[in-house]
């Protein structure tokens, strides 16, 4: 490899010894033979970086949008679950196609666990069709359902909450029922009746609403889909 150098208007060509690529490798020496060569190579590695940052950004922004279209979490302090948003993007998401399936008066007419909801119903004093109806939204009678935030069960119970109710199996559907039956029961009398303000306690917790004064913006589209299979669940009954 040589060196251009210009002495008295005459170039000249200075030797450049190979350079070494490891150290402690003589053996290995680098292929560069001209300075256009090493050019070439630093524009190379150059291009290469650039591109892999690129690449790095592109993938980072995509799994951020994964993650978040993906999402399954539930909320609630008192009843339930935590993150009331989220869970709403779940209820929504599993239960807008299943409402335009499921609410007619036929289909409405049992769920898998009627003889657990009569028999709650009957002990603690609360509407049957509203228990159902609570259960259609939390987890559409699935009783091995488990939130991100860790609700459990067909009555979506947090853990310290099914400890407070009693519930030892959350994954028992009978008593997952029985606990969240006792739970709304709980709401509606510290409400006095008042369906909407127990189902946002239910939802959303008792601290939520009273902070609040009244109905949490994020517990409205619950309330509305609790009430409207409420609905759906007693024109079934008259059928």
């Amino acid at each position: 490899m040589t060196a251009n150098n210009i002495t008295d208007g005459k170039v000249q060509a200075l030797p450049i010894k190979p350079l070494k690529t490891h150290a402690g490798e003589a053996g290995r020496r680098s292929s560069i033979t001209s300075f256009d060569d090493m050019l070439k190579a630093q524009g190379r590695t150059k291009s290469t970086k650039t591109s892999a940052v690129k690449h790095l950004d592109y993938s980072a922004d995509t799994s951020k949008l994964d993650r978040t279209g993906s999402s399954r979490t539930t909320s609630s302090a008192s009843g339930t679950s935590t993150g009331q948003s989220q869970k709403t993007n779940r209820t929504v998401s599993t239960g807008s196609t299943s409402t335009k399936k499921t609410t007619s008066a036929s289909s409405m007419k049992t769920t898998p666990y009627d003889s657990y909801f009569k028999k709650a119903a009957k002990k603690y004093r609360v509407s049957e069709s509203l228990l159902k109806a609570i259960a259609k939204a939390e987890s559409n009678f699935n009783e091995r359902d488990v939130s991100s935030s860790g609700a459990m069960g067909v009555m979506q119970l947090m853990p310290d909450t099914a400890r407070g109710l009693g519930v030892e199996d959350p994954f028992d559907p009978e008593q997952n029922i029985m606990g969240g039956a006792k739970c709304i029961a709980s709401k509606l009398k510290e409400y006095n009746g008042d369906v909407k303000l127990a189902l946002a306690a239910y939802n959303a917790g008792s601290g939520t609403v009273r902070r609040v004064g009244g109905i949490p913006s994020q517990c409205r589209s619950y309330i509305k889909k609790v009430l409207s299979y409420q609905k759906a669940f007693e024109t079934a009954k008259k059928v």
